[in-house]
């Protein structure tokens, strides 16, 4: 009953942790994937804004052409000082212009008739425009910004200015052309939209740098051609500062530096402002901010009840060139503290354990009720053979007192009476099965071992069984050298032969010789019997010492039987320190059963149970 309870609790407590287990699986993998599919959808709109900003550049860039190229019309005029000052003054976008020699010599700004504002220009691009390498585009260049470019878009943490790279660098940008451009200096309105020319595709991050380290100069300066053109990124005391600048046709080089405050302007402009993120009800728990080199905050736009100072960033997304120091933040309370419905869980895991608790313990109870009936039975039979023992044992001795006083005339009356005896006898040795039977499934079968021979075991069981062997035509034959005096149980020994004794009764009629050997090996006894009737197949075979077990075929239908005979003499016999098996032959059945008889008790102990 204990196992039994053991395993429903085993049967109950599996499923339920497997359960729980697979339920904070598969909350995790959910959790795990709506973040995934979450971060995807953010990069994607934080991509939008970063090609919102490479779309603003494409149409500077436009502009700054434009101005170039009115420039590059008459050398003579327009690059006087008082033309290029007149541009400046009347572009918003531009802040100062330089031009360089095809051998890159500053031609203008020059220092004798600078203003102070060229001056301070010329002090801070010192750097720059002692580089000439900055405004001519080499492979090695190219391949230096596409690898920059492949790192600027993947997540990273907020750069502080001692991150920031310390030499400024020249490229091209990388998003698509646009069909809309800015207003020109001298334009009033803006013209119709036209198709940008095509750029240079190129993914590109900057790398900022203090205008106040110097660059290497490089040995050699790579002949740029005539349509050259870029961006150029570099830092004036912390701050970004952008500069574009184009070769001409006769190999010069024509810079603008574009104004900080209108770019920054600009640039924002672009974004969305609280009054249309309220309107279209966008952004709901969640808040984007653009972040300078320095980590500054320079605009944010989203719900405008989230602190993001307080909130750890889910994906982050470096700028393109340009503006590859600056970077958007994505923060949300939305995942940062995900529902997980743990008590609507715990509830589901309680209601199943409840449930296979209640199945379990009514499954416990009807097994326990039906063991207990079972018990119940077993008990009333042994209770009944017990009962039945003793007059059956009455009925022996007077058939056998009456035997004895029948004169040898009275055939008839013998032979009633013979049969009667043998009947009880056959009762009788049923009986012992199933009170041996119940006493091995209770394991409270003990043998009471006495100095006895086997032979005199085999010659009492012989006898029982001559009437009935007659009867059937069966004649045992015995080879006997088992007549040393050894200690065993003959109760035990004469119940085994019964068992197989009336097995041969049964199924062996009319085959003739029963061989029955008998011989002794040191502190064992062996005994063999060998009928010539149908057999056993290889099929029954297997499972002939279970109990209850019965061959079904022609020959042992109609015969009555337990099941129980042949199990019995095997435990009887392994109890005895042997075994019992069925040995294979041509003809018939063979059993060989062993014995453990040792000479006394002080020779050697018996084996098994005892």
């Amino acid at each position: 009953m204990k196992k039994t309870a053991l395993l429903l609790c085993g049967l109950i407590l599996i499923p339920i942790l497997i359960l729980g287990w697979l339920s904070v699986r598969l909350e995790q993998n959910q959790q795990q994937l709506i973040q995934h599919q979450f971060q995807a959808l953010v990069e994607v709109k934080l991509q939008s804004v970063d090609n919102l900003f490479q779309g603003h550049f494409q149409r500077l860039e436009a502009v700054l052409k434009s101005e170039a190229s009115v420039l590059n019309s008459d050398t003579e005029t327009s690059h006087s000082p008082l033309a290029l000052r007149q541009l400046i003054k009347a572009s918003p976008y531009i802040e100062q212009i330089f031009i360089l020699s095809p051998t890159r010599e500053r031609v203008y700004p020059r220092h004798d008739n600078a203003t102070a504002q060229e001056l301070q220009f010329l002090q801070q691009t010192k750097t720059l425009l002692d580089t000439p390498t900055l405004f001519a585009h080499t492979q090695e260049s190219l391949m230096t910004t596409q690898t920059r470019s492949a790192n600027s878009v993947a997540p990273q943490k907020s750069t502080t200015p001692l991150q920031i790279a310390q030499a400024p660098y020249s490229a091209q940008l990388k998003s698509a052309p646009q069909t809309q451009r800015l207003t020109r200096s001298g334009e009033n309105t803006r013209s119709a939209e036209t198709e940008m020319p095509p750029l240079s595709t190129s993914s590109l991050e900057v790398v900022a740098a203090d205008s106040h380290v110097a660059s290497p100069t490089p040995k050699a300066m790579p002949k740029a051609e005539p349509t050259d053109s870029g961006w150029v990124a570099w830092y004036n005391n912390t701050q970004l500062q952008h500069i574009y600048w184009q070769t001409t046709p006769d190999n010069r080089v024509i810079g603008f530096a574009i104004s900080r405050a209108r770019l920054l302007s600009d640039l924002i402009n672009l974004l969305p402002d609280q009054s249309e993120i309220a309107s279209k009800n966008s952004l709901s728990n969640a808040v984007i901010t653009l972040k300078n080199s320095r980590g500054e905050l320079s605009y944010e736009w989203g719900d405008a009840t989230i602190a993001a100072d307080t909130l750890t960033p889910i994906k982050s997304l470096n700028l393109s060139h340009p503006l590859g120091s600056w970077r958007l933040d994505y923060a949300t309370t939305s995942l940062n503290k995900p529902e997980q419905n743990w008590l609507e869980k715990l509830l589901i895991l309680v209601i199943t354990l409840s449930g296979l608790s209640t199945l379990g313990w009514l499954i416990y109870r009807e097994q326990t009720r039906e063991s207990r009936l079972a018990l119940q039975r077993v008990n009333f039979v042994n209770q009944v053979s017990h009962e039945l023992k003793t007059p059956l044992t009455n009925v022996r001795m007077y058939t056998e007192m009456l035997e004895s006083q029948l004169d040898d005339e009275q055939v008839k009356q013998k032979r009633y009476l013979s049969i009667i005896n043998n009947e009880s006898k056959r009762l009788t040795r049923l009986i012992d099965n199933v009170l041996s039977f119940s006493k091995l499934e209770r394991d409270s079968l003990d043998l009471t071992l006495q100095m006895g021979t086997v032979q005199a075991c085999i010659n009492t069981t012989l006898d029982a069984f001559t009437p009935a062997f007659t009867q059937r035509g069966i004649k045992p034959v015995l080879t006997s050298q088992c007549d040393t005096s050894v200690l065993l149980d003959p109760h035990c020994v004469e119940q085994i032969l019964n068992n197989l004794f009336s097995n041969t009764e049964k199924y062996a009629a009319n085959s003739g010789t029963l061989q029955i050997e008998c011989w002794q090996e040191h502190d064992y006894s062996f005994i063999r019997i060998h009928d010539n009737g149908p057999g056993i197949d290889e099929y029954s075979s297997r499972s002939i010492f279970d109990q209850f077990y019965r061959a079904s075929n022609k020959l042992t239908d109609g015969v009555s039987g337990t099941g129980i005979g042949l199990s019995i003499a095997r435990e009887l016999a392994r109890k005895h320190g042997g075994d019992l098996i069925l040995e294979s032959t041509p003809s018939g059945a063979c059993f060989l059963l062993s014995l453990h008889t040792p000479i006394s008790l002080s020779h050697t102990a018996v084996k098994g149970n005892l």
